[in-house]
């Protein structure tokens, strides 16, 4: 007998530890880009964006000043 045939596998252990280390970072990677789309802002209206869902005035911000002038 020889040494070879008792000793384990290590390249075939290895391979099944790389075959799922694609699929953790895929995990990563799609969780992180639902977070980055998740900080984006939910409603536009006009010059006025609101970052949450319920809409409340408080939470407004304003992204443009007006242009048009009120003759008084």
């Amino acid at each position: 007998m020889s040494y070879r045939r008792h000793r384990p596998n290590i390249h075939f252990a290895r391979s099944l530890r790389s075959d799922q280390a694609p699929a953790r970072a895929r995990s990563r990677a799609s969780a992180r880009a639902r977070s980055l789309r998740s900080d984006r802002a939910k409603w536009v209206f006009g010059c006025y964006v609101t970052t949450e869902l319920w809409l409340e005035l408080g939470r407004y911000v304003a992204t443009e000043r007006s242009t048009r002038l009120v003759a008084a």
